[in-house]
């Protein structure tokens, strides 16, 4: 069987689905390493996955600001330099990239070295590490239809968004009863991610008293250092955590999400057939999080509403909530995506890419 080396740190959008292929070829007996960040959100995330093996990298974002633009080059000879000390260690047959500044350190260095590098991008743009290394590497997997300019067409190919393993539709009410919410009345979710929490916070704060009216059940997710307590009335519960492990109980506890836009989150979404608001983080790289909320919201499975028109939140999700008849057309279109999701293509180029190559060395 292979090494499979995969570059996925950073945020829980590159994370996820490297823990999702790692977990895919591990079944099938294949050896991964997973290189991620020393940021919280992988720490946290990463403590749930024992039988994977992680292990901290180097980097650095490219800006924003000059400071920031000038460190990056420092910063990616010494990630390079590190990645290459990692491959002479584990000696990879084959690197997954999932984007983002824990990417190319490790791709340049497999570059340099001969090994076969794929690249795989979620969203319908993609980003700047991912523009990089799609010009050397051997495979670029994008969402259909999304294609990088002056690129052979013969290295990219459609693919979806790997999800993982335990991100299944759960029974309704053992999903609340897991999560401590109450088994009747009508759920939302609501999280920001690890970037975009605040303006969504501060939402749920400012409208505690119109949830109380209407004895709807809140679970806001607040992220990192982020505000842990519940608000209770005689038919409200609120409740404010930092970081949920049990996504999958979430969404299935929830009637109606208010999300971020990232490609990870509307695949999870989709798996767990939960109806959703997105509001995309305006900051996100090339505004991509609006692309892929736009692409959502056509298909029917979300609505789209800019976060400069959060004052708009509250009716929006008050109404569809009332409409029982929408919530079932949303989880239908849900159904069409979640069956569209297909991404198996990655895994198997990825084992086809690195047999080739151990075969070569052998």
């Amino acid at each position: 069987m292979s090494r499979v080396l995969l570059a996925c740190g950073g945020t829980g959008g590159h994370l996820a689905p490297g823990i999702a292929l790692a977990q895919r070829l591990t079944e099938e007996g294949h050896e991964c390493l997973l290189i991620v960040s020393s940021k919280v959100v992988d720490a946290r995330m990463t403590s749930n996955y024992p039988r994977l093996n992680f292990v901290p990298g180097k980097g650095r974002g490219f800006g924003p600001g000059l400071i920031a633009k000038l460190l990056f080059f420092p910063a990616l000879l010494g990630a390079v330099w590190s990645s290459w000390c990692l491959l002479r260690r584990f000696r990879p047959d084959a690197l997954v990239c999932f984007g983002g500044f824990m990417s190319l350190g490790p791709s340049l260095a497999c570059r340099l070295s001969g090994i076969p590098v794929l690249v795989h991008e979620a969203n319908r743009k993609p980003g700047k590490a991912v523009r990089l290394i799609a010009r050397f590497a051997d495979a670029v997997h994008l969402p259909a239809g999304v294609r990088i300019p002056g690129l052979a067409a013969e290295r990219q190919h459609d693919s979806g968004y790997p999800v993982r393993a335990e991100i299944r539709p759960q029974a309704r009410d053992a999903a609340r009863r897991a999560l401590g919410l109450p088994p009747t009345g009508r759920v939302v979710l609501v999280t920001g991610g690890s970037q975009g929490a605040h303006s969504l916070n501060r939402w749920v704060e400012d409208n505690l008293e119109e949830f109380a009216i209407r004895g709807i059940h809140v679970l806001c997710l607040t992220g990192p250092g982020g505000r842990e307590d519940e608000v209770r009335s005689p038919d409200s519960l609120v409740k404010f955590v930092p970081f949920c492990h049990q996504m999958a109980m979430a969404y299935s506890a929830a009637d109606l999400a208010v999300t971020r836009a990232g490609a990870g989150t509307l695949a999870e979404l989709a798996t767990c057939r939960t109806p959703a608001v997105l509001v995309p983080y305006p900051r996100s790289a090339d505004d991509h999080q609006t692309a892929n909320a736009r692409e959502s919201e056509q298909s029917g499975a979300a609505i789209l509403l800019p976060e400069p028109e959060l004052p708009r939140l509250l009716r929006i999700v008050f109404d569809r909530l009332a409409d029982a008849a929408a919530l079932a057309v949303m989880r239908d279109a849900l159904a069409l995506a979640d069956a569209a999701n297909r991404w198996e293509e990655l895994a198997r180029e990825t084992i086809a890419l690195a047999g080739r190559r151990r075969l070569a060395v052998a």
